[in-house]
């Protein structure tokens, strides 16, 4: 296997494992390649075999018989939510290239429809944020944010290009309280085929998304994400 310096070791084993899951290599509940073997197929360490079985068991694909081995759960898992916690860091993972568009931004009253949608205090204002993330030169998820006035002190002047979870956790040092998360697969609506530029007979995976921040348990912001299905099953150089 020739691997990609700019891609951790472990990720590209992860998918290579996952890739021949689906292939068919192993079937399911038949044990895998042993520790020892894994290691002298793909030439690395006991620590990077043991982070991408560690992934891919988190994936939903292998199961641990202690003291037996490692076997396959299934060959074709549900949606992984992996794309849709940190869509930047997933792709920068990948060595692929991600670029955002700001579609819409505009302060807004919270309605009572909105905080019924959102859970934002009722009369209160929140900051609308639109973007389109843009794959290798391909539109793959659209983001709807309703951030709370909590987050209006570490939003202003910022560049929403750019990385949101990332700028607000890490470097800002918000803590998260508690984090909801909903996944629909939906027929395509016409809005989001035309901006994502998809198949009439697509699907699409609906998304929302609460953070609430830690002292207080109060919500930070709310977020919808619209994708193909596609985007659950992007590989080492693009869709696959």
């Amino acid at each position: 296997m020739e691997y990609k310096p700019s891609i951790p070791a472990y990720i590209q084993i992860k998918d290579d494992i996952i890739e021949k899951i689906r292939l068919g290599k192993w079937q399911e509940n038949q044990k895998i390649s042993s520790e020892q073997q894994l290691i002298a197929e793909y030439e690395v360490g006991r620590g990077t075999v043991r982070e991408a079985i560690k992934l891919v068991i988190d994936a939903g694909y292998l199961y641990i018989k202690k003291g037996v081995g490692t076997f396959v759960s299934r060959k074709d898992v549900g949606i992984s939510i992996e794309p849709f916690v940190s869509l930047t860091y997933f792709i920068k993972m990948r060595g692929l290239q991600l670029k955002t568009e700001i579609l819409e931004k505009e302060e807004l009253k919270v309605t009572e429809q909105l905080a019924e949608l959102t859970g934002l205090e009722l009369h209160s204002t929140c900051l609308f944020v639109k973007r389109l993330r843009i794959l290798e030169g391909k539109p793959i998820g659209i983001e709807e944010f309703y951030f709370s006035e909590k987050s209006f002190d570490y939003l202003i002047n910022y560049d929403f290009t750019k990385g949101i979870s990332h700028y607000l956790f890490e470097e800002n040092q918000i803590e998260v309280g508690k984090m909801s998360m909903d996944l629909e697969v939906l027929a395509v609506t016409e809005k989001v085929r035309r901006i994502l530029k998809m198949e009439e007979t697509s699907r699409m995976i609906k998304s929302t998304r609460t953070v609430r921040t830690n002292p207080g348990n109060k919500i930070l912001y709310f977020l919808k994400f619209y994708s193909d299905v596609k985007l659950t099953r992007i590989g080492m150089n693009g869709f696959v």
